[in-house]
């Protein structure tokens, strides 16, 4: 195939032309390769970031209503479980209210409350624990009773200590009982933080 072209060029003239034009063109074709391999790499590295930040987005979603049922859950757990605390600010007046809540329990067995007093209060990882101690004499029978009704009270009580001893060996009918019941208030700072919480919120 022959060029026409419209200077006056020898044939050795022309094959240089030809072989540079040749030339320039595998240079602009080789870049644009090149600037399209970068260009696809960069996409595909974006497209797999986001790919993988998509994933772990649904990942994230799917899990959330499982964490949130569950968060449910604990908080309804917790919610029952203070109802069962003793509804005082400060030790004292727990105690106070522990003490009348045991003397009642026990004068409704018919057992005569002959020992009473408060302890120090005892710090738990979430509660504030308060200790009463209560001495009576009761047959074993009544002490079952007793026993099994603290077990069963609404309240969240614990029997920290028991202490029996036979007042009569030769009938031993009735025991003198010793017990230590622990009943539970929340944290001062606690409750400060809920006090907080709920100025806040009106």
């Amino acid at each position: 195939m022959k060029f026409n072209l419209p200077v006056n060029i020898n044939e050795r003239e022309k094959k240089f032309i030809l072989i540079g034009g040749v030339i320039v063109v595998f240079i602009v074709l080789y870049q644009l390769y090149s600037w399209y391999a970068v260009t696809r790499s960069d996409v595909q590295d974006y497209t797999d970031v986001r790919l993988e930040r998509v994933e772990k987005e649904l990942a994230r979603l799917a899990e959330k209503p499982v964490l949130e049922k569950r968060a449910q859950i604990i908080a309804g757990e917790l919610k029952n479980r203070e109802r069962g605390l003793l509804q005082a600010e400060k030790a004292p007046v727990a105690a106070a209210m522990l003490q009348k809540l045991l003397k009642d329990m026990a004068s409704s067995l018919k057992i005569e409350v002959n020992l009473e007093r408060a302890l120090n209060p005892v710090e738990t990882e979430m509660y504030s624990g308060i200790p009463v101690e209560i001495g009576f004499t009761a047959t074993t029978t009544e002490l079952k009773d007793l026993l099994f009704r603290l077990r069963k009270e609404n309240m969240l009580l614990t029997v920290a200590e028991m202490k029996v001893r036979v007042t009569n060996t030769r009938d031993p009918k009735e025991i003198h009982t010793t017990l230590i019941v622990m009943g539970f208030i929340k944290k001062p700072e606690e409750q400060q933080v809920e006090k907080e919480e709920k100025k806040n919120a009106a």
